[in-house]
């Protein structure tokens, strides 16, 4: 790869450590709802599913619960969360402001595509001041098919204008990895919660410690 003119941000576990506070939150409700098996573990095999899938996947695990009990829970998680992040914000990873300095200044343009709705996005970037750093934003509102599925990717590289071979994804997420894989879009892993796996190793274009590796590598190219 030798010339980047667009960058695709992930945003839960990528520019903000969400996944800790999501998965911490719903793991305590989860309890109150007797939902076997609900732990870490589990958490991370949501990881990068749009809310829809997230649902279903719920229904599917978990046939002792009504739908109104599902609901419910899903209400709840969701409003915990947000209710933290609305008066604190989410922690910004580090790396994340000096990499989208650099690329500002060198004038490659830069998008978030993230499963999370719209509203959400725009609550934690705009709390964070990022807003202005990124050129457009593709959400989980603005597609039929969440990650695995390529169509946010697509999306978000059209919204950018650039080349696929001249356009690097960043993601933390197995999923993610698969949906810019499929879209013909080198990937770079920067692992969160979930470890990176064979398929991880194979289908990303190098997979970096952190967002400072990131930018060393893209300062290197």
């Amino acid at each position: 790869m030798k010339k980047i003119s667009g960058v695709i941000f992930d945003m839960d576990g990528l520019i903000f450590d969400t996944e800790a506070v999501y998965s911490k939150n719903n793991i305590e409700i989860a309890q109150k709802f007797k939902m076997p098996g609900y732990d870490e573990e589990y958490y991370k095999s949501e990881v990068g599913l749009g809310e829809k899938a997230v649902y279903q996947k719920y229904v599917n695990d978990f046939p002792m619960l009504r739908q109104d009990e599902i609901d419910q829970f899903f209400k709840e998680s969701r409003a915990s969360t947000w209710e933290e992040f609305s008066t604190v914000g989410a922690p910004i990873k580090p790396g994340v402001e000096e990499l989208l300095t650099y690329l500002n200044n060198h004038g490659v343009k830069c998008v978030v595509a993230s499963s999370n709705n719209r509203e959400a996005i725009d609550m934690l970037l705009d709390k964070a001041g990022f807003m202005d750093k990124f050129s457009g934003i593709v959400s989980g509102n603005d597609v039929m098919h969440a990650k695995p599925h390529p169509e946010i990717v697509e999306k978000a590289v059209e919204l950018l204008g650039t080349p696929k071979e001249e356009t690097i994804m960043l993601e933390d997420s197995l999923n993610g990895i698969r949906a810019s894989f499929t879209a013909s879009v080198p990937v770079i892993m920067v692992p969160d919660l979930i470890l990176p796996n064979d398929e991880a190793k194979e289908k990303t274009l190098t997979i970096k410690d952190s967002l400072y590796d990131v930018l060393d590598y893209i300062k290197s190219v």
